[in-house]
């Protein structure tokens, strides 16, 4: 059966390679010319930075291009065909013309751009771009309406956008999406990890932030979206630093033993970037997503006990500092490089380490079919994990008509920590000590994957017929080490129950993907398409447990807890799609039939168990509608859906017993899931009052989802966890952001909502619950801009609530109120005062844990040298040590409020020193230019 998926893939890329193989009698319009021009304002002076584009006949982008400082820009390596040119730059109206190029190349006349809007004259307007323009699919925000701290990276800018959160372990999320990508002027930057930009590139580079949604490579090459698409944020850099080295270097070190350092050195020319980053703090500044994420919580022990394999999910909002006191080391390279007309190189290569050290306050509430339990426990932490990782992205078009590219990847973790916890549990309804239990745990944790991507395409005929392949194979192989010891003690037992114990584990899995695609033009906008896609895993996990013999050495095995456990899954899926384009319209629909098969089997005791094998079909409809009736106004609808299937945890038959008080036992039973995702967004932006306002909604039905199951022993205080399927999951969401600049310029405001209605199913002691939670989190904020001064007034309102259908599981609503203060002053003589000051209460806790707390942060810098390019801060941060981190999880099982340790008040003395070398005429005037430099639309 492998050797026949083998082959089949073999196939698949074998017939890739044979039409990049057709002789070249069959290669319409290989020959490719060049099309050059320059771009002048009204007072025929250069535009340097302005957006070029190049689009096809059905609307998408051909190529593009940034003008240079003497205004001049060259679009290569195109065919001959119809196109239409459009050049933008903000605060100029967009010119459009079509073009037709024949068999030979074109040098356009000069283009003149004719400024757009009004001139004060004589009056130095601060903010006279609004905050956010939406253009098409792209929400694009202006990073000099938002100021900044001295020093201040990419995350600090982000946290002050519109409709955009980072949680306490640095994910981005805007309008409901997770960011999985940031891109630097339309180029890829550190594939894979948008922490290393966020927390590391200086804020004050930045022209304009623009967020959107990123087709697969497949969905990008075929024109047909695959329900894959990533949402990703481009960053454009000012003027400026087009070409030349440039770079910002800082180091601070403080108070209560703080420090922090960093070094950005970048060289930008045309389409050429190469970026070194290197980083070193212990002020919770995590520089990259390390590959041991998973093993947080002391990876493979850790991640089966204390509810750590449940989803956290709940009321409250987001606390910072909610995983202790990290310290983080860093160092990478990013390269992006343009080898030729039809080669482009984009790698990087990562490592750090982040060692984190935690203490945990922990309350949780048991829902029980009647009554209920409360257990309290202290936790400490520590751990270290390191990080290295390297990928290379090679994109080649070997002509107009074929497009390949080829992704390698490689990434090594390593974990190692210790974990310790006190417990008590009580009877809610008398009091009564139930159980008090004591755990230590000791791990090491080794993790090494790989993958390889390859994408192309084919166009066949001028008119769009294109063949497209997309295949994906991957490799990981996961150890992991650990000695535990527990004591328990429980009112049923007249003495303490204890084990002592060394786990092995190893988990090699293997993952292949391929996805074969034909589009065939009907006539009149009209296209089709028919996909067909293979898709499997196939994982074997061995778990060994010992127990010590008379020496203390861990000798004894102990087969009752051992096992071995293989697992394979395979999906088939074929589809049809129908895509309608018009001059503001452009739809998709159709429809994928799956087939989901999984099989596993499980040797315990060196007894081998019956194979168990089953499989699902699955229906689904396929949607994508967007809609732009004009410039600044666009709706847009997708429809999705998604298999998955269980992880050999959930699968695993064998009981894990790590943790004295919870322990699990896999399902082999269980089903694959299917996810069904729907989202809607409008967006519109008013020029003339700088008005932009984004809607968007969001909509989740899960069919055989895979949940947890408790039977808990009230008399021991014992929870015993499986897994089975359920129907009925669901989630829906809305929200968006209003920012509107008032009259006279100086005043902005800016709305953001976020609302959540999730439904969820679990089973306990037999008895099922379903839980409704409603989450609610409110924003607005009013900005004040004038020449030296930008001050910040926000306010922002959380509120949750969950009701069950068990009457015993009662949890009250909580509610989160905070206001927040910021400014920026400019003072003469080269210095400037920043302030932070944030209100914050919370109501509806858990005793101990509501609160009301002031955070002030201010700081002083002082500027000097030519052009400011040093600076000295000091900054006191948490003037009051009042900072608490907070954060609570409600589940249909229980409630969990947790307390850690926070960073606490300190100050901070900085110095910070930016340095450039310009080539190629530039200048530092360069960076004076108020149109920005970003890349075409992509």
């Amino acid at each position: 059966m492998n050797r026949l998926r083998s082959r089949s893939i073999i196939g698949l890329m074998s017939i890739l390679l044979l039409l990049l193989g057709l002789p070249a009698g069959l290669r319409a319009q290989d020959s490719l010319y060049t099309i050059t021009g320059r771009v002048l304002d009204e007072k025929s002076e250069a535009l340097l930075g302005a957006s070029v584009s190049l689009l096809q006949s059905d609307g998408k982008l051909k190529t593009g291009a940034i003008t240079a400082k003497d205004g001049a820009f060259h679009l290569k390596g195109i065919a001959a065909g119809s196109y239409t040119l459009r050049v933008s730059y903000v605060g100029y109206k967009t010119h459009t013309a079509p073009i037709h190029l024949t068999k030979q190349s074109l040098t356009l006349p000069a283009i003149t751009l004719q400024a757009e809007g009004e001139v004060l004259e004589g009056v130095k307007v601060i903010g006279k771009t609004s905050d956010v323009v939406i253009k098409g699919d792209t929400i694009e925000f202006h990073a000099g309406n938002f100021t900044t701290n001295q020093g201040a990276v990419v995350a600090d800018l982000i946290k002050k956008l519109p409709g955009a959160s980072i949680d306490d372990n640095g994910n981005i999320t805007i309008n409901g999406k997770t960011v999985k990508q940031i891109m630097v002027d339309g180029k890829r930057f550190f594939e894979g990890d948008p922490k290393v930009a966020a927390n590391n590139l200086p804020a004050e580079v930045v022209e304009k932030v623009q967020v959107l949604d990123r087709d697969s490579e497949s969905a990008r090459l075929s024109g047909f979206s695959d329900g894959n698409e990533e949402t990703v944020i481009n960053l454009t850099i000012k003027a400026g630093k087009k070409k030349g080295l440039f770079g910002t270097a800082y180091a601070g070190a403080g108070t209560s033993k703080r420090y922090e350092a960093n070094l950005t050195l970048s060289r930008f020319a045309d389409d050429n970037q190469f970026s070194i980053i290197g980083s070193l703090n212990n002020t919770n500044n995590a520089g990259f997503t390390d590959i041991s994420q998973d093993g947080n919580q002391l990876g493979f022990m850790m991640g089966m006990g204390a509810g750590r394999r449940g989803n956290r999910g709940g009321g409250g909002m987001p606390r910072r500092d909610a995983n202790g006191i990290l310290t983080s080391r860093m160092l990478g390279g990013n390269l992006n490089q343009t080898l030729s007309s039809k080669l482009q190189l984009n790698a990087n290569i990562l490592g750090g380490r982040n060692t984190t050290n935690k203490i945990t306050d922990s309350w949780q509430q048991n829902y029980l079919s009647t009554g209920s339990t409360t257990e309290t426990g202290k936790s400490t932490e520590r751990s270290d994990k390191d990080s290295y990782g390297a990928n290379i992205r090679m994109e080649w078009k070997p002509d107009s008509l074929t497009e390949i590219i080829i992704s390698p990847e490689l990434r090594y973790g390593r974990s190692q920590g210790t974990y310790t916890s006190t417990t008590k549990t009580l009877e809610d309804a008398t009091s009564t000590l139930i159980n008090s239990s004591d755990l230590t745990q000791n791990t090491l944790q080794k993790n090494i994957n790989g993958t390889l991507r390859l994408d192309g395409s084919r166009r066949l005929s001028a008119a769009g017929r294109t063949l497209t392949l997309s295949t994906r194979f991957g490799i990981e192989d996961e150890t992991g080490e650990g000695k535990y010891l527990y004591n328990l003690f429980d009112r049923t037992s007249t003495t303490n129950q204890s084990v002592d114990q060394r786990i092995d584990s190893r988990t090699r899995s293997t993952s292949y993907q391929a996805r074969l695609g034909w589009v065939e033009p009907l006539g009149k906008g009209y296209f089709t398409q028919l996909t067909y896609q293979i898709k499997g895993s196939q994982s074997n996990s061995s778990r060994d447990a010992f127990d010590p013999d008379a020496t203390g050495a861990y000798t004894v095995h102990n087969a009752t807890y051992s096992n071995e456990f293989r697992s394979e899954y395979l999906t088939h899926q074929a589809g049809i799609a129908l895509k309608k384009k018009g001059k503001t319209y452009d739809v998709t629909a159709g429809v994928n039939l799956e087939s989901s098969s999984i099989s596993s089997y499980s040797v315990v005791g060196g007894i081998t168990a019956t194979p168990i094998s089953r499989t699902t079909l699955n229906f689904s409809p396929t949607l994508r509608m967007s809609y732009k009736p004009q410039r600044g106004t666009e709706l847009r609808l997708d429809y999705f859906g998604r298999s998955f299937a269980p992880t050999n945890e959930q699968l695993s038959p064998v009981q894990d017993v790590t943790n004295p008080l919870i322990s699990y036992v896999g399902n082999q039973d269980l089903l694959p899931g299917f996810q069904h995702n729907l989202f809607g967004r409008f967006s519109k932006y008013w020029t003339k009052t700088q008005t932009s306002l984004s809607v968007f909604g969001r909509a989740q039905v899960v069919q055989n989802d895979i949940i947890q199951r408790s039977l808990y022993d009230v008399t021991t205080g014992k929870r015993t966890i499986d897994y089975t399927n359920v129907d009925g999951n669901a989630s829906v969401g809305i929200g968006g952001f209003l920012t509107q600049t008032l009259p006279g310029k100086k005043f902005s405001i800016r709305v953001a909502s976020f609302n959540d209605l999730a439904r969820s199913n679990t089973y306990i002691n037999g008895d099922k619950n379903r839980s409704l939670s409603l989450r609610l989190r409110e924003e607005l904020g009013l900005n004040y801009r004038v020449t030296g001064i930008d001050m910040t007034l926000k306010g922002g309102f959380g509120y949750y609530n969950a009701s069950n259908t068990l009457a015993s599981a009662v949890t009250p609503a909580t509610k989160d109120y905070s206001l927040g203060y910021t400014t920026n002053i400019t003072l003469p003589l080269g210095f400037a005062f920043e302030g932070e000051a944030t209100y914050t209460t919370s109501r509806g806790y858990a005793a101990g844990y509501n609160q009301d707390q002031v955070l002030l942060n201010a700081g002083l810098s002082y500027s000097f040298l030519a052009g400011k390019k040093a600076t000295i801060r000091l900054k006191g941060y948490d003037l009051l040590n009042s900072r608490r981190s907070i954060y609570q999880s409600i589940t249909a099982m229980s409630s969990t409020i947790e307390e850690s340790n926070t960073l606490g008040r300190y100050a901070m003395l900085h110095f910070i020193y930016r340095f450039d070398s310009f080539s190629g005429g530039g200048s530092k005037s360069d960076m004076k230019r108020q149109g920005p430099p970003g890349p075409p639309p992509f």
